[in-house]
């Protein structure tokens, strides 16, 4: 910063010695914080938490500079690593928000160095501080829209979510960059009053799952360091319970087989259970239902799943009446069962058709009552013959 007169030729030599080593130092294993659906969750996030394995490296946050200026474009930048904690910063630096004590400055080393770059840029380089987390699959993407305050030496330029610039998204409402139309390099953005609140980080670039959160600074000799408090209360969109649309399908007539079937979805992506999702057959006089409850249970069970399907054969008393196909749907996880949910009607069931009407049956005479008849005819023929010859 061009406030503070250059450090002797043996403070640059160590701070160059200093930025060697860090740069090719292990960066320390890191477990990515997950932001949920707990007050500040996001409070995980402020810079100066010290590591439980380093207590002078920074728990969450990365640093990186940039040995030649490479523009802001991530495909120039190199290799991030630890960022430490500033427990010896320059007296020009203002105190950390509101005092927090979980929100302190952090930079290259503990005096917040500046590494001598190239002669090119005498001294004026970039920086990039980094965080990654996980954000829960709870957190409404639209609604995550943590606030920022921080500070910079020297000035704040830009913000990248996974890699994409809020600059140029035109988020110049944030406040960037932090030295406005003045120049970058120079730019007091570490003293009293200078502090910048964000008071909205939404972004289209949030994504579920892995995050990361890209500071730009540039920064003028003798000191880089950057410092942020960061705060919201995340809005969790409530766990969904699985749908299901069901059909049913077959000919409308007491004999015949009916198969229902259905289709299951789960806003979550929570997997269905199989065992767990139930249906129902239901008969009803009426030509619509709001749920099984409304007709009569014919045939229930477990689906099997969406994959599967089940049948109910058509049964006399079901004539006259309209057939229904209700599905419970349940998942493995999250909210579960979900609401029943019926199909269209099926019918009017009609019954078999009756079988074609028989001819009568002709009467026939036994064996005596021929014998009696063929004696009636003898006795009539001999009395006919009688007659003739008298």
């Amino acid at each position: 910063m061009s406030q503070i007169k250059k450090l002797t030729s043996a403070r640059w030599a160590a701070s160059s010695l200093l930025a060697g080593l860090w740069f090719a130092g292990q960066v320390q294993a890191q477990v990515l914080p997950t932001i949920d659906c707990k007050p500040n969750s996001v409070a995980q996030l402020n810079t100066g938490q010290t590591s439980a394995g380093d207590p002078a490296t920074d728990l969450n946050w990365k640093f990186q500079y940039l040995r030649t200026y490479s523009g802001s474009d991530p495909a120039n930048w190199g290799a991030f690593g630890d960022a430490k904690l500033v427990t010896a910063p320059t007296a020009s630096w203002s105190s950390t928000p509101a005092n927090s004590s979980t929100a302190k400055w952090i930079g290259m080393d503990a005096f917040g160095s500046q590494p001598y770059t190239d002669g090119s840029n005498f001294g004026n380089i970039d920086g990039l501080f980094q965080v990654q987390f996980n954000l829960a699959s709870t957190v409404s993407l639209g609604s995550f829209q943590p606030s920022m305050t921080y500070s910079a030496d020297n000035s704040v330029v830009d913000i990248f979510i996974n890699g994409k610039s809020q600059l140029a998204r035109g988020a110049g409402t944030w406040g960037l960059p932090q030295a406005g139309g003045t120049n970058q390099f120079n730019y007091n953005g570490f003293g009293t009053g200078r502090w910048l609140t964000i008071a909205s980080m939404a972004s289209p670039d949030w994504q579920p799952g892995a995050n990361t959160l890209t500071v730009y600074v540039k920064s003028s000799p003798n000191f880089m360091g950057f410092a942020a408090a960061i705060s919201g209360t995340n809005a969790c969109a409530p766990n969904v319970a699985p749908t299901a649309v069901p059909a049913i399908s077959g000919a409308t007539q007491v004999g015949s087989t009916m198969t229902g079937t259905y289709t299951y979805a789960d806003t979550e992506s929570d997997v269905e259970d199989p065992a767990g999702t139930t249906y129902k057959f239901v008969t009803s006089p009426n030509a619509s239902i709001a749920s099984s409850g409304d007709g009569t249970t014919v045939a229930s069970g477990s689906t099997g799943g969406a994959a599967a399907s089940t049948s109910y054969t058509l049964q006399a008393a079901d004539a006259d009446m309209y057939l229904y196909y209700c599905v419970t749907p349940a998942a493995k996880t999250g909210t579960s069962p979900g609401t029943e949910t019926c199909s269209a009607a099926s019918g009017k069931i009609i019954a078999p058709p009756k079988p074609p009407a028989q001819p009568a049956n002709v009467p026939t005479l036994g064996e005596w009552a021929l014998m009696g008849m063929a004696a009636l005819l003898a006795l009539l023929g001999i009395a006919a013959i009688r007659r003739q010859s008298v």
